[in-house]
């Protein structure tokens, strides 16, 4: 179980990266009436309906609905939407707060869930293509072997902490002290399986602060550079990254 959602995540990682070539908006009707199914399907999962929630799954899907994994959510937020097909079939990144238990951890975090929806007689409905199931931009991944007997071999290395996708991007430091007037700069590293986005939300007053590049590849490496005004004040800068809803803390003292 742990396999196939670690598969999902890195999905969801690199879901609706820049670098793709534009594609035109969708039609206002056909995108409504996707968010509005998305949003009925997901509402359902945070009331438990599932049985109501069978009624907006795909006729070929419902065998693996019936049998699959069915997580009761908090809350949830669309995030993104990549249609396809001219407009008839869609990928959508879904933002699910649930109770997550794993080794090492308990309790309530927000996990970034990759839906495949197809329009059919007028109605979208989720859709899971078996043969797509475990492509990821890495390759097709598979699950791993089983015993003799039939049971699932134990993962070497579960992660322990909910966190495990979250550590990997990080600053080079964790505190940076600036001088009005003279630029600073910090790094932040990708060592996650996927690219990410950096954004920072909002600067501390008299502080400014610039990332060089927003997207950032597997591996990358981008550089925040900050600078302070007179009068600037102490205190924390954050860069948001996405989509795995993680804020970088970095602590900001101003010298003179």
């Amino acid at each position: 179980m742990y396999r196939a959602a670690s598969f999902a995540l890195f999905a969801a990682l690199a879901f609706g990266q820049p670098n793709e070539p534009f594609k035109p908006k969708p039609p206002a009707q056909v995108d409504a009436e996707l968010r509005a199914r998305v949003n009925e399907f997901f509402d359902l999962h945070v009331k438990g309906q599932f049985r109501k929630a069978e009624e907006l799954v795909a006729e070929d899907t419902k065998d693996y609905f019936y049998s699959g994994n069915k997580p009761k959510y908090l809350s949830f937020e669309i995030s993104k939407i990549d249609y396809s097909a001219n407009f008839t079939r869609a990928k959508v990144l879904v933002v699910c707060e649930q109770n997550l238990v794993m080794p090492g951890f308990a309790g309530v975090t927000k996990v970034p869930s990759l839906n495949t929806w197809k329009l059919e007689n007028g109605k979208w409905y989720w859709h899971v293509d078996e043969d797509d199931r475990f492509n990821t931009p890495w390759g097709k991944m598979t699950p791993g072997p089983s015993s003799p007997t039939g049971k699932p071999v134990a993962l070497a290395a579960i992660p322990t902490s909910a966190d495990f996708t979250r550590n990997q991007v990080r600053f080079d430091k964790s505190a940076i002290s600036v001088k009005a007037g003279q630029p600073a700069t910090v790094i932040i590293t990708n060592g996650a399986a996927g690219p990410v986005s950096l954004s920072v939300p909002a600067a501390l007053p008299g502080l400014e602060a610039k990332l060089d590049k927003s997207e950032l590849p597997a591996g990358g490496k981008a550089t925040l550079t900050l600078l302070a005004a007179k009068g600037a004040k102490p205190g924390v800068v954050t860069v948001r990254v996405e989509p795995i809803m993680q804020l970088l803390p970095l602590e900001v003292m101003i010298v003179d």
